[in-house]
């Protein structure tokens, strides 16, 4: 009998919405498994349980939440053998949609039971993992904004239910229109490219999607040993905002010189300003410079997800239930 422990965040935007109903149909799909559900009061609850999980040696643990619920359950099983499974219920779940999580819960569950797992890469950035997207400039700002927000005001959980991953654009909008867009001098290292760069932001992905919508880097996979890298060079507010809007709309920027791209497994990158920047990973802040070691852990993280061409297909009621 397989022994799993589920992380419900009552505060995720969506999770606590149903969470009665998620936990209904958890027990009917996984009913021959030794279910711990849990619902630590603060992270550092969250912590000692997932120490408690590690101790016991538990076969998996779901995680019912965003992709900040997932990523602090990643910094503690990274390089264990417990697999995870990612059931959206935060805003933009990133990390579910690129594994396909999102659409059919009865389904995603089965993988579980059928043992439907594989390894994907993490991006270690100073010793703290990230399983998406992250960087510095204007999408850390956003992070931070929508982040203070939530802590702040109850009621705004309430509106990132209601909007969806549209509240990541009318925040990107408000960033790129506001009346002083923050630049960020910085030093870039890598075997594939190294120099000084005067940038609006710098994304790291590890994989093609951020924020529900953006394909930023449609070519990025998170199984291949490397991890891509864009920097933002624009000088011209105009034609930042034009290429943020093709991007928005599925069209790849290849031909703009100032949308520097490429693939590496390191990089170092150093803030030259006076004031630390912020680098945010998995729409949480990871941390502050001056500077930060960028590198892909291959195989790092074990994550339960249905590989069958018919995984989004809708499951009879009774499938796999007996």
């Amino acid at each position: 009998m397989q022994t799993i422990s589920v992380y419900i965040n009552q505060n995720a935007s969506h999770a606590s919405q149903s969470s009665g109903d998620l936990r209904h149909k958890i027990e009917a799909t996984l009913f021959r498994s030794n279910l711990q559900f849990k619902q630590p009061k603060d992270s550092l609850a969250l912590d000692q349980s997932l120490e408690q999980d590690i101790d016991q040696k538990v076969d998996a643990i779901v995680s019912v939440g965003g992709d900040g619920t997932a990523n602090t359950i990643i910094q503690k099983i990274a390089g264990t053998d417990i697999g995870l499974l990612v059931v959206p219920g935060g805003t933009a779940n990133d990390l579910a949609h690129e594994l396909g999580n999102h659409k059919s819960l009865q389904n995603v569950l089965q993988s579980i039971r059928n043992k439907e797992f594989k390894k994907i890469d993490l991006i270690k950035i100073n010793g703290r993992f990230m399983a998406t997207n992250g960087g510095i400039g204007f999408g850390g700002k956003v992070a931070q904004k929508i982040n203070r927000l939530r802590a702040a005001y109850p009621m705004f959980k309430k509106v990132m239910h209601l909007s969806g991953s549209k509240i990541y654009s009318l925040f990107v909008a408000q960033e790129l229109l506001s009346l002083h867009l923050d630049r960020h001098r910085i030093k870039v290292t890598s075997k594939e490219l190294s120099g000084v760069f005067d940038v609006a932001a710098l994304f790291v992905n590890n994989q093609s999607t951020v924020a529900g919508k953006f394909e930023l880097a449609p070519f990025t996979a998170n199984n291949d040993g490397r991890f891509n890298v864009i920097l933002v060079t624009h000088q011209n507010r105009a034609q930042l905002i034009n290429c943020v809007i093709k991007v928005s709309m599925g069209h790849f920027p290849e031909n703009d010189p100032n949308f520097i791209t490429f693939e590496t497994d390191k990089i170092e990158i150093e803030s030259l300003e006076s004031e630390k920047g912020i680098f945010f990973g998995d729409g949480e802040i990871l941390g502050q410079g001056p500077k930060w070691e960028v590198e892909v852990v291959k195989d790092c993280l074990k994550v339960f997800t249905r590989c069958s061409k018919n995984a989004d297909l809708p499951l009879p009621q009774n499938f796999g239930l007996s």
